[in-house]
């Protein structure tokens, strides 16, 4: 029996993976009109496409207003009762199930040797939020500043994230008496929201090598921060996950945003929904308006019409991919089938709306040790009996490992990777580095980066502690009989640049994505001295004398039998390298001259809001495909926080 079976076992006798149940407070006559055919006949204000992290919380937002009626398409279903989406301790066993993951992968990336990668996005109500790794951090003042100076104003920490931020979550302080003392936690209410939809608290379970983790950190200079969510994320810390304290369940966009709305009458949800194209019409020298959206449904084509906005909210890799199969895009894209992109121009200007579609990515290293026998990890659940106590444990008193999460995270300057030559030899490398001036966005983001990496107060590399054997490939091999822990090591201002385009005119073929992982030389060399670094930690007190043992990478060379040369921890870095699943910018929000996709408001270049007349609408994006440079965090914070603000505009909007 597998570890969902036996906990699912332990709580009920009904079947998982159960479509959600009918809301008893909700008329028969509006369930019975969710099928596509009533769907379609609806007059609907606003159609979001996606019901993921974005797309719900735009979702109840904009029907808090009984005057309007917003439709929700999403390719996915609503998943009711799956333990590796709800039980914390499951994070991230969802990953790579179809009937929650569309499990993407990259072409073959030609410097991790031609490897393809693993790139999964959430399918289904909740979208990515449902199936992460529960992580729910920010990123430093500096990181939200620069979205502003890229050309957005007032989309900066003080007047906008900040804000958004603290509206979004409930932050739960820890209540064991034992976890409150740690020394590594903090909070401040001048930071933090008490009345949010999405909780954030902490792990009710810390690993047997949490404490050493976090102390050797300190040892090696890494200065304890105990509330990184105050703009300065510096430093060794514990940080919060979305995780609701009172179930010890899940925190996610379905059941922070859409469960608790999902009786209103003007909110109404298509599952199975997978668009296909917007509608798009070009009105004699006017800009181009979105009319409607066509979607499959059980193989059947539908058409529905919005009168007054249409609210893209697909994710970083299916927002281009929806753009450029309604005629958003190159003019270049060759398709299988020998046809072109159609594209469709902007009158006013005489040129194409543009779909920019260039994506980043954080990329990571699992570290992977091993760990005394004997020590409790995720990975010991894979043990029966010990399976079958800690789900009687969790169901009875929500405690124990199922309750646990990730907790040991430190967030480092390049100062703790290099030394002073090392620091000048690669900061000359970036400032002699041509490609980076390829284009106006990469340009000015590349000053940005430039200027943080000396600073000591802005994070590059993020070491975080996992307690389980990571791996997503056929190597490393796991040792039967051995326990392991991984340390992801975690790129946080890559500037390697890839794409995100449509390679086929079938809208159900998943779209070409292209990172081009360490096609920029400076990346490579962050990670080997991330590496020497976790290396450095290895054998540094009090970790040292934890027993643990280095296994992937070794801990000496198999040809000299000495330390690994920086040439070997290159190759092992090309060998290993994965992504940690958080790509962003492929519908950038950036001025149009930089290359950007939407404006400051999230209104696709190229086309308008005619909403006084009430019958066309204009195209926002509005998820992780805007945010225009990675953010030294893990991005699910900063997204409900940008569809938190997305809301605002467009209800402003509405108003005048």
């Amino acid at each position: 029996m597998s570890i969902s079976d036996t906990v699912t076992a332990t709580f009920s006798s009904k079947a998982r993976c159960k479509p959600v149940k009918r809301n008893k407070l909700v008329p028969r006559w509006y369930w019975a009109m969710v099928s596509a055919e009533s769907f379609c006949s609806t007059s609907f204000d606003y159609l979001i496409l996606g019901g993921g992290t974005a797309g719900l919380v735009l979702a109840a937002r904009l029907s808090e207003d009984p005057d309007v009626v917003v439709g929700v398409l999403e390719a996915g279903e609503h998943i009711n009762e799956m333990p590796e989406i709800s039980v914390p301790g499951m994070m991230g066993q969802a990953l790579g199930n179809p009937k929650v993951d569309w499990a993407f992968s990259t072409v073959e990336q030609q410097a991790v040797l031609n490897r393809k990668i693993f790139s999964p996005r959430g399918k289904g109500v909740g979208g990515t939020s449902a199936i992460n790794f529960l992580v729910y951090q920010r990123a430093s003042e500096e990181d939200y500043n620069a979205i502003e100076a890229l050309g957005n104003p007032y989309w900066n920490w003080k007047d906008t994230f900040l804000k958004y931020l603290m509206k979004v979550e409930t932050y739960v302080p820890p209540t064991d008496p034992k976890i409150a003392k740690d020394p590594h936690i903090g909070y401040t209410t001048d930071y933090h929201g008490s009345s949010g939809p999405v909780k954030a608290s902490f792990s009710a379970w810390f690993n047997d090598l949490h404490a050493k983790f976090m102390d050797t950190l300190v040892n090696m200079g890494v200065p304890i921060n105990r509330d990184t969510g105050n703009g300065r994320n510096i430093g060794a810390s514990v940080g919060p996950i979305s995780v609701d304290p009172s179930t010890m369940t899940r925190s996610h966009a379905a059941t922070a945003y859409y469960t608790p709305n999902s009786h209103r009458t003007n909110l109404v949800l298509l599952t199975g929904a997978h668009v296909t194209k917007i509608l798009l019409d070009t009105p004699s020298g006017e800009p181009v308006v979105a009319t409607g959206v066509e979607f499959l449904k059980d193989s059947q084509k539908f058409s529905v019409r919005a009168k007054v906005e249409i609210i893209l909210a697909a994710g970083a890799f299916q927002t281009p991919q929806i753009l450029e199969l309604s005629g958003i895009g190159k003019t270049d894209i060759f398709l299988s089938e020998k046809t072109f992109v159609r594209t469709i121009w902007f009158l006013q200007s005489a040129a194409p709306i543009k779909s920019n579609s260039v994506t980043e990515d954080h990329l990571t290293l699992p570290f992977i040790h091993e760990v005394p026998e004997g020590s409790e990890t995720f990975d010991s659940l894979r043990d029966p009996a010990f399976l079958e106590q800690q789900s009687t444990l969790y169901k009875n008193e929500r405690k124990g490992l199922l309750a646990g999460s990730i907790t040991a995270y430190g967030y480092l300057p390049s100062e703790k990777l290099f030394d002073s030559d090392g620091l000048t030899a690669l900061q000359n490398q970036m400032l002699q580095d041509t490609t980076l001036t390829a284009s106006p966005s990469l340009s000015k983001q590349s000053v940005l980066i430039k200027k943080w990496f000396p600073d000591p107060n802005q994070a590059q590399i993020e070491v975080l502690q996992f307690p389980f054997f990571l791996s997503f490939g056929p190597l490393p091999e796991r040792r039967e009989g051995k326990v392991y822990h991984s340390i992801m090591i975690i790129g946080l201002h890559p500037l390697s640049r890839g794409s995100v385009h449509i390679s086929s005119a079938d809208p159900l073929f998943p779209p070409s994505i292209d990172p081009r992982y360490f096609s920029n030389p400076a990346d490579l060399e962050i990670m080997v001295s991330a590496v020497k670094f976790v290396r450095k930690l290895m054998r540094t007190e009090p970790y040292a004398s934890a027993g643990c043992k280095m296994y992937d990478p070794p801990e000496k060379s198999a040809v000299s039998n000495e330390d690994l040369s920086d040439d070997e921890i290159r190759d092992w870095c090309r060998s290993r390298v994965i992504s940690i699943f958080h790509p962003i910018g492929t519908a950038a929000m950036m001025p149009k001259e930089d290359g950007g996709v939407v404006d400051s408001s999230l209104k696709v270049y190229g086309t308008k809001n005619l909403r006084v007349a009430r019958i066309f609408c204009f195209l926002p994006a509005v998820d992780a495909s805007v945010i225009p440079l990675e953010m030294s965090t893990h991005p699910q914070a900063a997204v409900y926080a940008i569809a938190e603000k997305a809301s605002d505009i467009i209800k402003t909007a509405r108003a005048r």
